[in-house]
């Protein structure tokens, strides 16, 4: 019996902003860099490649993108960065929240991201649905999706099969759950896979 539902955040609970060239021109603007968008956007994606790091770390991310574009940032550029992100959330539309409200009063509800953990909540507090999850866990804090730990790290006292992981990602959010024998959904809007799909997050209403 499914007693607790993790679900991955971008993608999955809100969407995942295809531009972020506004945002990252605020920060860029701010700190006077003679780099664009796309360069700030590809660095901080190229920190989670490989599984190079194991946590999202401050420091670690600052480090990267001053070796990368020779600079000599401080920490506080990070924070203004974040400052920045925890703002891009569009609300959450009416189905969306409807299920959500649906499944809280049945299943204890968490949030699984790769992101930093205050950064994240403030998104889903701004799409109005931080208050139907008992738990946020960022990547700050526990190891990244999709290592093993990860998971383990936000399903505590309970079997895998009592829990049910849903996310947009195969490789990331669904492979190694599946494969820990936790529940899976792959939220998957264009086709199918061979895991257990939903094309919206709504259909969970009918699954669960």
């Amino acid at each position: 019996m499914i007693k607790k539902i993790i679900f991955d955040l971008d993608n999955t609970l809100i969407e995942f902003p295809k531009d972020y060239k506004k945002e990252h021109d605020k920060v860029i603007n701010k700190y006077n860099l003679n780099i664009t968008s796309l360069d700030l956007y590809k660095i901080i994606g190229l920190y989670e490649v490989n599984n190079i790091n194991i946590y999202y770390d401050k420091q670690k991310m600052l480090e990267l993108i001053n070796e990368e574009y020779n600079l000599d940032l401080k920490l506080d550029f990070i924070d203004y960065l974040l400052e920045i992100i925890s703002g891009i959330a569009e609300t959450a539309d009416t189905g969306i929240i409807d299920t959500l409200e649906y499944l809280s009063k049945k299943y204890e509800l968490i949030v699984l991201t790769n992101w930093f953990t205050e950064c994240q909540k403030k998104r889903l507090e701004k799409a109005n649905i931080l208050k139907y999850f008992k738990e946020v866990y960022g990547t700050d804090t526990i190891p990244m999706k999709p290592k093993k730990e990860c998971f383990m790290s936000v399903i505590k006292g309970l079997k895998p099969s009592e829990c049910l992981m849903v996310g947009d990602n195969l490789e990331v959010d669904i492979k190694v759950p599946y494969e820990m024998g936790m529940n899976v959904y792959h939220l998957n809007k264009v086709g199918t896979s061979k895991y257990p799909t939903i094309k919206k997050i709504e259909d969970l209403k009918e699954r669960l």
